[in-house]
């Protein structure tokens, strides 16, 4: 007897599993099964591998196909228990669809049966009509040929019935034609995926034994999401067409003993009606299954691995395993869920009926958001945002930057690394000594260096660059000396690369900032919120202060770009002095014919007065050379002394300023937000709704 659900078929599936899956049912009753993956059984295979039929003899619903029109979409099959007998078809709008009203549309199909029992349904033309309705509403028909990935679902509700998803996904195709896209290729591909990755899904592969398994790339999709085949269950159908004593038969064989692909829950084999005898049945269909296996070497194999009567016992059993092993697992998901869901109503708060409620939401937002303001500019993180001693040891990076002032100082740290070493643009050597080793790989990992290469000048050449300027500056100055703007001219060609690190620098430490700002939101507001305080108040505030920023940074470079040096004090005259010194002791050891940097006891040797005499004389220069010797030595001083003023404070000023003036600011601005979006002219960015 044939019937829309066939009281036995399902009975066997029911079984042992009913306790746990009436529990489920329990789940899904309140509303969980939208929050955590429940069991289903998910057929999946090439097309016309015979996947509708096996999904058929399982479940014992029949429903109208075309031998020559592929599934071109998913139908899922729900069956419930429930009191009284009902149909209901309905659409789930598939992930493509963005157009809110394409997704209406879709979810306004539905058709319910309440007094039609399954076998009258199952026998009227009416299940057809709505099957063929669906199809035009998820904009498929006989003409075309495209997938969807919306998913037609079929709820069968009674007494008996069990908890449990029946899935049939549209067969996988490997070319295209006129009438096969790739775009549908991929679509059903994702589809298929995405069933596949559920954890808590049995995957029934099936594969034909009519083609030759290697076009039939089923088993390899599912180890992706199955690397070990441990909810695997291969499925052969179409034994009948292999030729007995063929090697294509032997092949197939081989698989059902699981010999060629080894799966833990093994392999299944069932004939499933021809095309000549599509309308026989259900127990016809049966009584010529089990006849078929009963000869032959089919006969050879185990009754158990044979037979959709044998399948729906084996496939009980299974999915009582399954349930049982991932049960832990699902009652972990639920409390992992009512704990997620209790802390976003916590960030919820009250009731936001009024604008009142808004306001005081507000307020108890921004008196929170201040305190942890002021604690990361002062280095107190007493706060619970900031975390204790556990989160610091698994060092993420979240942790790391709600700490902001140890990030600021760090920064700063890495900008006067950069500045010591990038800082100059070219650093002069003594003609005759050696230059200074440099690890440029181990240089360009730290921050602000990663395109650095040193540049190196000798004294000589730079002596010649300067001599040459100095003649073509020639003013009032007295013979012997060179036009003192030099100086100033050579300075600022030295300190070119201050300005670039300054402005990475300055741009990491408002990010920082930024970032800091974001992670203190998300921890104070829920994910509806935040960002609208985000792009409505805060980042505009934030985009403002980073102008201004680098407006502060242009005007404290400046001065290096384009004045002139006007150095205060006895340092800079030391620095002058230290500068010739070093040079003056370079060339004497040159003229001497010592190499080395110092003298030590490795570079003892004996000298006569005249090798004194003549080295000394070979210090002496002529005015002009001297004149440049000097400049260098002016400029190199100038630079030393300018470097804890000008670059040292740099670090200190720019990053304060974009710590405190930026924090400073939205921590005291924070109180008065409730009124700004209440009275202001952008007031109606929010509405009750989103607050």
């Amino acid at each position: 007897m044939s019937s829309l659900l066939d009281e036995k078929a399902m009975d066997q599936l029911q079984s042992q599993q009913s306790e746990l899956l009436d529990k489920i049912d329990e789940l899904r009753a309140i509303g969980v099964g939208g929050l955590v993956e429940l069991p289903q059984i998910v057929v999946c295979g090439s097309q016309s591998s015979g996947k509708s039929s096996v999904l058929e003899a399982i479940s014992r619903v029949r429903f109208p196909t075309k031998s020559n029109l592929c599934t071109r979409f998913a139908t899922e099959f729900v069956l419930r228990r429930a009191s009284e007998i009902r149909i209901k078809v309905s659409i789930d709008p598939g992930d493509s669809r963005s157009d809110v009203e394409e997704q209406q549309k879709l979810q306004a199909f539905s058709s319910e049966e309440r007094d039609m029992s399954p076998e009258t349904f199952s026998s009227s033309a009416k299940f057809k009509t709505l099957i063929d309705r669906a199809r035009e509403c998820m904009g498929l028909s006989s003409v075309n040929s495209e997938f969807s990935d919306d998913v037609l679902k079929i709820e069968i509700s009674g007494p008996e019935q069990p908890e449990l998803t029946l899935v049939d996904l549209p067969g996988l195709y490997y070319s295209t034609s006129s009438e096969q896209s790739a775009e549908g290729k991929a679509l059903v591909e994702r589809l298929t995926e995405r069933y596949m990755k559920r954890s808590r899904s049995i995957i029934l592969a099936v594969i034909s034994a009519k083609n030759d398994y290697h076009n039939q790339n089923i088993l390899n999709i599912a180890q992706r999401f199955d690397p070990n085949y441990e909810r695997v269950l291969g499925i052969v159908t179409q034994p009948d067409t292999a030729e007995a004593g063929s090697e294509q038969e032997e092949t197939y064989l081989q698989f059902i003993q699981n010999k060629k692909v080894k799966l833990q829950l093994g392999w299944h084999v069932l004939r499933n009606r021809s095309f000549e005898k599509r309308n026989i049945s259900d127990d016809a269909r049966d009584a010529q299954e089990k006849s078929f296996f009963e000869n032959g070497k089919w006969a050879s194999l185990s009754r158990n691995q044979v037979g959709i009567e044998a399948l729906r016992t084996r496939l009980s059993k299974i999915l009582l395993r399954h349930i049982s092993r991932n049960l832990p697992g699902l009652i972990m998901d639920i409390q992992e869920r009512i704990l997620r869901n209790e802390k976003a109503l916590r960030k919820l708060g009250d009731p936001r009926a009024t604008v009142q409620d808004q306001r005081q939401f507000l307020v108890g937002i921004s008196s929170r958001f201040a305190r942890i303001i002021n604690q990361a500019l002062n280095g107190s993180y007493t706060d619970d945002f900031f975390g204790g001693f556990k989160e610091g040891i698994a060092n993420t990076d979240e942790f790391y930057f709600r700490r902001l002032r140890a990030v600021i100082r760090e920064l700063n740290e890495h900008f006067a690394e950069a500045m010591s070493i990038g800082g100059c643009r070219r650093m002069i050597v003594f003609d005759g000594l050696q230059v200074p080793g440099v690890d440029i790989e181990l240089e360009r990992s730290k921050p602000y260096m990663h395109d650095w290469t040193p540049k190196y000048v000798l004294q000589s050449t730079l002596e010649e660059e300067i001599k040459e300027q100095a003649l073509k500056s020639r003013g009032i100055e007295l013979p012997g000396s060179a036009n003192p703007l030099l100086v100033g001219s050579l300075f600022r060609d030295q300190c070119e690369p201050w300005e670039t690190i300054a402005e990475s620098h300055v741009l990491n430490a408002w990010e920082s900032v930024q970032y800091f700002v974001q992670l203190v939101l998300k921890y104070l507001t829920d994910d509806h919120t935040r960002p609208l305080l985000f792009r409505h108040l805060i980042g505009p505030e934030l985009e403002k202060m980073k102008d201004s920023l680098f407006e502060k940074l242009s005007e404290l470079v400046s001065y290096s770009k384009s004045g002139h040096p006007l150095p205060v004090g006895e340092t800079f005259l030391s620095k002058v002095l230290k500068s010739r010194t070093n040079r003056q002791v370079a060339m004497l050891k040159r003229n001497l014919g010592l190499t080395g940097l110092f003298f030590g006891d490795n570079n003892q040797k004996s000298f006569s007065a005249s090798d004194l005499e003549r080295a000394a004389s070979q210090l002496q220069s002529s005015s002009d050379q001297f004149a440049t010797a000097e400049i260098i030595d002016q400029m190199q001083a100038y630079y030393e002394v300018s470097w804890p003023s000008s670059s040292g404070n740099h670090t200190a000023i720019l990053t304060e300023y974009s710590f405190r003036l930026q924090l400073s600011p939205l921590s005291t601005m924070l109180p008065y937000w409730p009124l700004k979006i209440a009275f202001s002219a952008r007031w109606s960015i929010f509405s009750p709704a989103e607050l």
